[in-house]
């Protein structure tokens, strides 16, 4: 009888464990899982939301549609053709949504036909501005518009096929830019970045072989669209 009720108690002793101390101790198990996945949600979302602090640096392709000037001192228009080309970028951000940026690039265009003179020439554009960036539901997509100033021009070693006359040429002129892009992250550190730019203004400065002088001419827009990689060190 005795050890009947001793086996009695020992069995509502283990149901009591069972029912008052296990499951407090699991559902502590429990909770100090899920802080855990949370501290490392918010450790990655403040990854994502960091990834436009900070230096960058950029590297991009161009294509380029040609250009046209006109204007009192140009006969009929000075025309390009569509080219491409290379740029390089480095960029700031103050905190998520402003950064500083500067650029220089340059694409290959060759002169229209009946364009004089003629040759193949090197269009550059050296810009420094500003990006507001337009974060979305998704981290890892980051839209942005831009807004720059700076300077174009159009170099090249060229021939006048109607004197036979070749020489240095350059016409310059100073820019505003606008612009929007995207970038699309594969990693914290680095991201696919494409967008459209562009610039503004005259390429009123002309010097042919060390020539210089004010060239009267209507304004002219560039064109840039960029396709590339950006580094976040």
């Amino acid at each position: 009888m005795k050890r009947r009720t001793s086996s009695t108690v020992t069995a509502i002793g283990a149901l009591a464990l069972v029912t008052f101390v296990l499951p407090p101790v699991y559902a502590q198990r429990q909770s100090s899982q899920t802080s855990q996945r949370s501290d490392v949600g918010t450790s990655a979302k403040r990854v994502d939301l960091d990834r436009t602090s900070g230096f960058t640096l950029g590297l991009y392709t161009l294509a380029v549609p040609g250009l046209s000037i006109t204007g009192q001192d140009v006969e009929g228009a000075f025309q390009t053709d569509f080219g491409q080309g290379l740029g390089v970028s480095v960029d700031y951000g103050f905190n998520r949504m402003f950064s500083a940026y500067a650029s220089l690039d340059i694409a290959k265009q060759r002169t229209s036909t009946g364009t004089y003179p003629s040759g193949d020439l090197g269009l550059s554009h050296f810009e420094v501005g500003g990006r507001l960036n337009l974060h979305t539901t998704d981290p890892n997509t980051i839209p942005y518009v831009s807004a720059s100033v700076g300077r174009r021009s159009l170099a090249a070693y060229v021939t006048d096929d109607e004197t036979g006359d070749s020489g240095d040429m350059d016409i310059s002129g100073y820019m505003l830019g606008v612009g929007g892009g995207i970038r699309h992250f594969f990693s914290p550190s680095l991201a696919l970045d494409g967008g459209v730019e562009l610039g503004f203004g005259s390429f009123n400065h002309l010097n042919t072989n060390g020539i210089s002088g004010d060239w009267l001419v209507n304004s002219t827009t560039s064109i840039r669209l960029r396709a590339g990689l950006s580094w976040r060190p």
